[in-house]
């Protein structure tokens, strides 16, 4: 396993996913990146973001220490807009050559699903790589 790829949308669960992963990819000398998805929505009235820029700089600063705790092995923020979540971080994986992508059971998103989240579930279901669910 070289490249871990850690999806993270400000939740609890998102966070202890990223814990997760950035302790695996030190203890097996794997490169960890953190995808930050924008969804956005489109209007007759415009486009509109789900996060602010001020939210996704504290999402940024929190997953800073979250790694630095880990023991800080090498990161990378991708910051990616869509308006399917599910689809981009299975296509960042893709782009990127991830071989796991971690992430929360479920997150910010406006429904959920019984067990886990409606975005983990379709990441699930499309991913090529492996992908580990943390509660």
């Amino acid at each position: 396993m070289k490249h871990i790829m850690a999806a993270i949308d400000g939740s609890e669960p998102s966070y202890r996913a990223l814990e997760h992963a950035a302790t695996l990819a030190k203890a097996v000398g794997a490169q960890l990146s953190i995808l930050i998805i924008r969804e956005f929505i489109v209007s007759r009235k415009g486009i509109y973001d789900f996060l602010t820029e001020e939210e996704v700089k504290a999402i940024q600063d929190k997953a800073r220490e979250i790694v630095l705790a880990a023991g800080d092995p090498a990161r990378n923020f991708i910051l990616e807009k869509s308006r399917d979540a599910a689809f981009k971080i299975v296509d960042v994986a893709i782009d990127k050559g991830a071989d796991l992508i971690v992430m929360g059971a479920s997150g910010k998103g406006g429904f959920k699903s019984f067990l886990i989240g409606s975005v983990s579930q379709e990441v699930l279901r499309k991913s090529a790589c492996p992908v580990t669910i943390v509660h």
